[in-house]
């Protein structure tokens, strides 16, 4: 049971999209399932594993989105001005109408127009001083919901770097998930650190069963194509990842089923998730009232996650039988500190004096608490506290 909670937690968490770079090996892989031969594409996230983690890269810099997510428009992938500009360094203004928008670090000056397909680029850097010049990027500045979108390669022009914007998985506002090479939308077969993908025609990675080249192969929940193995509904694939053509083995007879098994389960309320879960649920009383609760959820009925969202944050907190870390969490922080908590041990880690995330055990329970945006020490002890 361990380890499939290990295998569970990996196919619904990131591990970090900040993790150090990878290279995908440059030969042919000896699954081929396209028999294409792909560039060596350097990227700076692993597969996509958690639905509450939400970066792009650029600069170098893991750059959080939180719920806006990214955009699909026009083949371009669009991202939130205000939150990409600002942690570049920018100072972002806008006009009264919000048509006019001006970037400003010192030494590059930007304006872009809603609506429009055109910004005006200055810089009085002396080693790149260039007088006002009109750039079009493929499709227009938008506004939706009240956040203005422009394409992510805004910054490759700006920067004058085509690898300014990284290489990365990244989730669009409707909770689907994108690659991006250098800030271009990826389609087809992706070799991607040794592991093979498949997004569609509009760039959204697939799950399940697809068709390429008269042959089928079946792609795990987080993406990857699976390999010399029985898929959950019952049929087997090569070492190449492709279907051998026989009947299912097991759970399914129907050669055409295209039956996914999804661990994650939602319910509405606690008491719900109460009844799929063997253990008895208990959540932080330091939330109730001061939080919204975005989702409840069991995977596969063995540990249980809520979330709770507010202005300045979301929460998520997991508790499930045994002793691992449940985080799912597995960046490399600057922080890493152990307080005793009446009684238990519980780890703290996180960066800039915030803490991210705090995982503990209690009488073979673990438990976890994941803030995106860091919280300060004493704030998150007060939650685990209100815990026992």
């Amino acid at each position: 049971m361990k380890k499939l909670m290990i295998v569970v937690l990996t196919a619904v968490t990131i591990m970090g999209m900040s993790a150090q770079v990878f290279a995908a090996d440059s030969y042919i892989h000896k699954s081929n399932p396209a028999d294409i031969i792909e560039d060596a594409f350097p990227i700076s996230n692993s597969a996509p594993k958690d639905v509450d983690i939400n970066k792009v890269v650029i600069c170098g810099k893991n750059i959080e989105l939180g719920r806006n997510g990214v955009l699909i428009y026009k083949g371009k992938i669009m991202v939130p001005l205000t939150t990409t500009a600002e942690s570049l360094g920018f100072k972002v203004e806008a006009d009264k109408e919000n048509k006019i928008i001006s970037l400003d670090n010192g030494k590059i000056k930007i304006n872009l127009y809603v609506g429009t397909d055109e910004y005006f680029y200055s810089s009085n850097d002396p080693d790149t001083m260039v007088l006002e010049i009109m750039h079009k990027l493929g499709a227009e500045t938008i506004k939706v919901d009240n956040v203005v979108y422009v394409p992510i390669n805004l910054y490759n022009e700006i920067f004058n770097n085509k690898k300014t914007v990284g290489s990365f998985f990244v989730r669009n506002k409707d909770g689907e998930w994108i690659y991006s090479v250098n800030g271009e939308l990826q389609t087809k077969w992706k070799l991607i650190n040794n592991k093979w993908y498949f997004m569609n025609n509009n760039g959204i990675m697939q799950r399940g069963w697809v068709q390429t080249n008269g042959n089928w192969y079946y792609l795990l929940n987080n993406g990857e194509m699976a390999l010399s193995t029985v898929t959950p509904d019952g049929y087997k694939v090569d070492q190449n990842g492709k279907w051998d053509g026989n009947p299912a083995s097991r759970v399914n007879q129907n050669p055409d089923a295209l039956d996914i098994i999804n661990p994650i389960e939602g319910f509405d309320t606690i008491d719900e998730a109460q009844k799929a879960l063997k253990f008895k649920v208990t959540v932080p009383k330091e939330l109730l009232g001061k939080y919204n609760i975005k989702y409840i959820n069991t995977i596969s009925r063995d540990l249980f996650q809520i979330c709770y969202i507010s202005k300045q944050s979301d929460i998520i907190f997991r508790m499930g039988q045994d002793t691992q870390d449940i985080s799912g969490d597995y960046n490399n922080y600057k922080t890493n500190n152990v307080v005793n908590i009446n009684g238990s041990n519980v780890k703290l880690k996180g960066d800039d004096n915030l803490i991210k995330v705090a995982v503990w055990s209690v009488n073979n329970m673990s438990y976890s608490i994941s803030v995106n945006d860091g919280m300060k020490q004493d704030d998150i002890i007060n939650i685990i506290k209100s815990t026992f």
